[in-house]
């Protein structure tokens, strides 16, 4: 009786905790409030300059109080819909040519080339150069965002196209199928898993170049606000405003990565 005993207890001990009591969670909270500890106590002990670094107290009343405001706001609204604009446009653009590159090898010895070279350089050193053509308006920023959206996306989209069993698109044409038919039904169906990842990988480049390029050149937005915090040394509200960017990537990313684990599953099933 005690073995039986004594088995159900390390038994009961070996299992897994509910998810906000496990350890992983457990570490990472307390790694995540030694952090702030150490940078709220830091400028007060002399350790680093708090005019530079601020602390997290002062960053929360900041936040608290510009979150209320018109030109946050509005700021966001501006960000958002270059971010927006110029990703979906990535997409309109990048799924069609990358299934036009698949079954086409004109096409995609025409294509490749230009493509891979402007896919290897920072599409973020067009900037001057689409400032000059677009101005500095919300045109540039959409530029700049689906330069860095679209190339991850169509790589990546290509990719899990030439997976797909050749057999499976001579079955197709030998029954009729058109291109447009084949793109929906078959190759990016089967490129899904490829296209999340392509998509996720966009979503940072997109919202880097979107925050570089209201930096560089820009009158209104959450890089230029980044900017004018910058240049009057408001750390605190320079620290709310990337704390913003950080926030809205990392739901994003997040949210497609759920998605690539369920289509994980239905592929498993």
């Amino acid at each position: 009786m005690l073995n039986t005993t004594e088995a159900a207890n390390n038994k009961s001990a070996a299992l897994p905790l509910p998810w906000p009591f496990s350890r992983s969670f457990a570490i990472s909270l307390a790694s995540v409030a030694i952090f702030f500890l150490i940078w709220q106590i830091a400028p007060a002990l002399g350790w680093v300059n708090g005019r530079f670094t601020s602390q997290p107290s002062q960053v929360l009343v900041a936040g608290w109080t510009e979150l209320g405001t018109a030109t946050f706001w509005n700021a966001a609204r501006i960000s958002f819909t270059e971010f927006a604009l110029g990703f979906a446009l990535s997409l309109a653009v990048a799924l069609p040519l990358a299934a036009l590159m698949v079954t086409s090898k004109i096409a995609r010895y025409m294509i490749d080339p230009p493509l891979m070279a402007l896919y290897i350089a920072p599409s973020l050193i067009l900037l001057p150069i689409l400032i000059l053509w677009l101005g500095i308006g919300m045109a540039s920023k959409v530029a700049v965002v689906f330069l860095g959206a679209f190339f991850p996306i169509a790589v990546n989209t290509m990719a899990g196209m030439r997976q797909v069993d050749p057999k499976l698109l001579t079955m197709a044409r030998a029954f009729g199928a058109s291109r447009s038919r084949l793109f929906y039904s078959i190759l990016i169906p089967s490129a899904l898993p490829s296209l999340l990842t392509g998509i996720r990988l966009g979503i940072g480049r997109g919202v880097l170049g979107v925050i570089v390029g209201e930096l560089y050149a820009a009158q209104a937005g959450i890089g230029y606000q980044l900017s004018t915090y910058g240049n009057s040394m408001r750390i605190d509200l320079l620290l709310v405003y990337a704390l913003v960017v950080s926030t809205f990537g990392y739901v994003l990313t997040e949210f497609v990565r759920l998605l690539e684990v369920q289509v994980g599953k239905w592929g498993a099933k």
